[in-house]
């Protein structure tokens, strides 16, 4: 693993073009996650849910069921073409999003969404390993920050589009018109994109066959710096999962506003800072880690402490102004980490079990800060809703965003294994190599 430089895997333009289109099947990805969040009132009402049903609904099941099957897709893409399997988890997801529309009751609604999570769980494996084979080490933390900034796109589109369609008609045409754009881009990369070949922008030519599970799961498990940077992974999902799934429940609770009303707004308040954050945490790690490569590993753990004043400002804030933006910065600096994360995993290991770690990534951030982040503030609402009323979300945010503490911890931990690590991944590719 050359991290110096590399053969490139593409031309420019082609890489950047690839790069595109999974800059497009994120947003589809990350749109298909959170637009239940915008839905949660209507649906609550029409099916007279409770908010720990909410929050199974919108987290535990949809993330249960994609966080079960990222391994196994990130085993299949370390072994096959990762292209193919991107595109049809992308048409099948979109295809399940429009069933969640048509759904008649809980239960209903409650299977599509896990069949939404099992589709979802093939496309971003298999997107994180075609970028590692397409950008070098040096410049990988700025690709995946361009394929990150699909996350404040997505949240731009929920709130700008989603809440107009929804308030004029429904939320089931919401879900139906958020599933159309994933099969028009799945048509895409079929046609139009190209399988990189593995290793090609680190140098490595040899590494044909993808080692046994058994050998990858020894060596991830040998690499300090990956484990503390999973455990800080973990733990700012569920941060981020959880008060995120309930930021616009809070508004409407708090601030009495009607979503189609302040949604342009909010979007695009929260669009700036997440495109902010983003582009900027991968540019800063790549430009910093010319002078000390711990220097990835430090500004995510300064991005997840910097995260707790800011929730606590916009929690407490008395005006909607104030609120708004702070909570926008908020999420910005929650995702402050994305891009470096995604960067360092894809290099922490040799490159035919780059699939695999994407997938263990999303298992993290899906099975476990899906699956416990909106339930744990469901819960904790409901908890502090027999002595504190309506700051029951207020009370629940401040407990969750303490997490981010730890996981500050795990980063900064990271950081003092980083350098021998990365060797030992570029030594086993060259070994495998030879």
């Amino acid at each position: 693993m050359t991290h110096s430089g590399g053969v490139a895997a593409a031309a420019p333009q082609s890489r950047n073009y690839v790069l595109g289109l999974l800059f497009l099947l994120n947003i589809l990805l990350v749109l298909d996650k959170i637009v239940f969040v915008i839905l949660l009132e209507p649906i609550k009402k029409e099916f007279q849910l409770t908010d720990i049903q909410l929050g199974v609904l919108t987290g535990l099941v949809y993330a249960l069921l994609m966080g079960a099957a990222a391994v196994p897709f990130g085993i299949a893409a370390d072994r096959g073409n990762r292209r193919n399997l991107a595109a049809l988890c992308l048409g099948a997801w979109s295809g399940l999003t429009a069933a969640c529309g048509m759904a008649q009751n809980f239960w209903q609604l409650l299977l599509a969404r896990m069949g939404v999570g099992i589709g979802e769980a093939g496309g971003g494996p298999a997107a994180l390993s075609i970028i590692a084979d397409l950008f070098e080490h040096r410049k990988r933390a700025t690709a995946m920050a361009v394929f990150s900034l699909a996350t404040p796109m997505a949240a731009l589109l929920n709130l700008m589009v989603g809440t107009q369609i929804s308030h004029a008609y429904g939320w089931r045409a919401t879900l139906l018109a958020a599933s159309v754009p994933g099969i028009v881009v799945a048509l895409l990369m079929f046609l139009t994109m190209k399988e990189p070949r593995r290793g090609s922008a680190d140098g490595v030519r040899g590494a044909t066959k993808a080692p046994p599970l058994l050998e990858t799961l020894r060596f991830i498990a040998s690499q300090r710096a990956l484990v503390h940077l999973l455990m800080g992974a973990l733990l700012s999902y569920v941060t981020l999962a959880g008060i995120s799934s309930w930021h616009f429940s809070f508004f409407v609770r708090s601030f009495h506003v009607k979503l189609n009303e302040v949604g342009p707004q909010l979007g695009l308040a929260f669009c700036l800072f997440g495109l902010t954050s983003n582009f900027l945490s991968g540019l800063i790690a790549d430009r910093l880690a010319k002078r000390d490569e711990r220097w990835r590993a430090w500004i995510m753990a300064l991005g997840a402490l910097a995260s707790v004043p800011l929730c606590l400002g916009f929690v407490w804030a008395q005006d909607w102004a104030t609120t708004m933006y702070l909570s926008a910065a908020f999420a910005g600096i929650c995702m402050f980490w994305l891009s470096p994360a995604y960067a360092l995993t894809q290099s922490l290991v040799a490159v035919r079990m780059r699939s695999t770690i994407a997938g263990i990534l999303f298992l993290v951030a899906n099975m476990i800060g899906y699956g416990i982040g909106p339930p744990l503030v469901g819960a904790l609402s409901d908890l502090f809703a027999v002595g504190s009323g309506s700051d029951s979300l207020r009370m629940a945010f401040v407990c969750t965003v303490m997490l981010n503490l730890w996981a500050g911890l795990h980063f900064f931990l990271a950081s003092r294994a980083l350098r021998k690590d990365l060797a030992a991944a570029q030594a086993m590719d060259a070994g495998t190599a030879g």
